[in-house]
């Protein structure tokens, strides 16, 4: 393993700033995303739902094919009340019984319920992984030396 001279040309050059952009884009994404939780869990109430239902509808895909989805029936305790909301359609049925996060405005917990994704915190953490593979890449081509693995020396 050695590092050898290497010189940038155009295409090298133009795909870095390409993969700086969307590398950037992967970063700012995961910090939207980490903001809008933090905001999320700081003005939100966050409880315990059940399952106590689900319901179907059928609806056609891309290719025009007939599926079936299903959406949980999931109820609450806020204020004393019972609240029940129905969660996001899915190509699975969730079983009744099954516990889950909910997240809801104290003033209206009936409109403002949703369901909290057990891997929300993943989703930045991916994105700035991301972001960071992609920017280290792409500074990669436009650096003045390159790694090599020594396979096979240059004899030119």
């Amino acid at each position: 393993m050695h590092f050898k001279p290497h010189q940038s040309t155009f295409d090298d050059k133009l795909s870095a700033i390409i993969g700086l952009v969307i590398g950037l884009v992967f970063i700012a994404s995961g910090f939207w995303v980490s903001n809008k939780v933090a905001h999320e869990r700081a003005t939100l109430i966050e409880t315990q739902g059940l399952v106590v239902d689900s319901i179907s509808r059928r609806e056609r895909d891309s290719k025009d094919k007939l599926i079936e989805t299903y959406a949980p029936v999931i109820e609450f305790v806020a204020k004393n009340e019972r609240i029940r909301f129905t969660g996001n359609y899915e190509s699975y049925r969730s079983s009744n019984g099954n516990k889950v996060v909910v997240r809801y405005h104290p003033k209206q917990p009936e409109t403002t319920a949703l369901v909290v994704n057990p891997l929300e915190g993943l989703i930045s953490v991916g994105m700035f992984g991301m972001g960071g593979l992609v920017i280290v890449s792409s500074l990669g081509k436009v650096l003045p030396i390159q790694w090599s693995s020594g396979g096979q020396a240059d004899h030119s």
